[in-house]
């Protein structure tokens, strides 16, 4: 092997953590035990340090607190971190914020790197919940699924009720920018669904759990979200005026196909998820949206419309 070879080879030896002889490196290498100083001298050049330890049970020792900062990125690399480090700072919904940032400064401050711009993310709906809340939150449910431990909480429904519940997370997931929490329940005895934002108090009990056997993640989570949350429905609908346009730069639903029927009108299929959050995505558009079909949704639509003019009119 050449030197580069067993350079990067003597790396990957002294990664697994433990302590090498010299003499022990250069039988691997198949070279010179002379060469293993040299090759460290390389190593530590391209910015790895290797400790070298003395005595009858000494040898080499990669210390791998300093391999991440001494990461070599291209530039594209370079700002692909600095513009997720700007992205993640203009949101609230990502826990660990304050702790990447400081983590992020300890990268750039190995590496030269260009200042990146400024991005900003305007939230159309930022959550309601403290940044530190929804941290202490994320932490607790974390460490309840890392060590097995029931969750005992407080919970506020969406009729405004609230319940007390005994809880045994499996996955911590995000959907429409809000977190929530998958396992199973054992007020109901059913794999549920619970969002972080209204936990109204929690506590991390001495009860162990274990994962039921019959449990599936790819029965409750998929690239769409939730797949237990209420029926799945074939939507159509006809888009008009900018929004027909518009329904071309989104993604909204699974199998979804977008055929412009003129420079006025969209025909928007797809098939969506649970009928209040259909509704409320339909109305969304206002007037520049005409239902096709199902016709439950037609109906729903209509008498919601009336409802409206009823008391916009008191």
């Amino acid at each position: 092997m050449g030197k580069t070879s067993n350079c990067l080879k003597m790396l990957q030896i002294l990664s697994s953590g433990r302590v090498y002889k010299g003499q022990e490196l250069a039988d691997i290498l198949e070279t010179n035990v002379r060469n293993i100083a040299e090759y460290r001298t390389e190593l530590e050049m391209a910015g790895y340090y290797i400790e070298g330890i003395p005595g009858k049970y000494g040898g080499y020792r990669l210390i791998t607190q300093g391999v991440i900062p001494t990461v070599r990125l291209n530039e594209a690399e370079q700002r692909a971190l600095s513009s997720g480090a700007e992205y993640l700072k203009s949101r609230n919904d990502f826990p660990y914020s304050s702790d990447y940032e400081k983590a992020m400064g300890k990268v750039f401050a190995a590496v030269k790197h260009e200042q990146p711009q400024e991005i900003s993310v305007a939230n159309r709906f930022p959550l309601a919940v403290d940044e530190q809340e929804l941290s202490r939150r994320y932490d607790t449910v974390a460490q309840c699924i890392a060590h097995r431990k029931e969750l005992e909480m407080d919970y506020l429904s969406l009729s405004n009720k609230v319940s007390h519940r005994r809880f045994d997370p499996y996955k911590l997931f995000m959907y429409n920018n809000a977190w929530f929490m998958l396992g199973y329940d054992k007020k109901s005895y059913e794999i549920r669904y619970f969002k972080l934002s209204r936990i109204q108090s929690m506590v991390v009990t001495e009860n162990r759990f274990t994962v039921l056997a019959t449990y599936k993640e790819s029965d409750y989570l998929d690239d769409f979200g939730m797949k237990k949350n209420g029926e799945w429905y074939d939507i159509v609908m006809l888009l008009h005026g900018r929004y027909a346009m518009l329904a071309r730069e989104r993604i909204y639903g699974r199998d979804q196909t977008v055929t412009p029927i003129d420079e006025d009108t969209t025909e928007l299929r797809c098939t969506m998820q649970n009928e209040e959050n259909i509704m409320c995505f339909v109305m969304g558009f206002g007037s520049h949206c005409e239902v096709v079909s199902p016709q439950w949704l037609k109906d729903r639509v209509k008498d919601e419309a009336e409802k409206i003019l009823s008391q916009s009119m008191r």
